[in-house]
């Protein structure tokens, strides 16, 4: 018997954003847990401090070494977060929040029509 699936997936959208002389969105990611949504901006952070100016980079590191418990904790309990950090006149602002994704359908333990079978499609290689 097909136990059926859910069609909502609970996750998390990351985000980076830059702002200056205009808004720019530097990276995007979809995470199944908010410790994934976290260490993603933690991986992101660390690798962009030592080119923070010192007060940003002082503040980068609180957050690294600290602060991102409560963000961890905040996710988990439905909250989104952001950490913002203001380099010169260009504000880098991560975002985790909360989502519902919606699945894909997949094939597998799917049973499709008997006319599936008949259909091989055309598989050309590549020149």
């Amino acid at each position: 018997m097909n136990h059926p699936t859910p069609v909502l997936l609970r996750g998390y959208q990351c985000k980076c954003h830059t702002s200056g002389d205009a808004t720019t969105l530097l990276g995007s990611i979809d995470v199944e847990t908010a410790s994934q949504a976290v260490r993603w901006i933690r991986v992101a952070v660390r690798t962009l401090s030592p080119a923070l100016n010192s007060e940003a980079f002082e503040e980068t590191w609180q957050w690294l070494l600290e602060d991102h418990h409560d963000a961890l904790q905040a996710l988990v309990q439905g909250e989104p977060i952001t950490l913002t950090l203001q380099q010169g006149p260009t504000t880098i602002q991560w975002t985790a929040r909360p989502v519902q994704f919606l699945k894909l359908t997949t094939r597998k333990g799917i049973n499709f029509p008997a006319c599936t079978e008949e259909y091989t499609g055309h598989t050309r290689q590549r020149e």
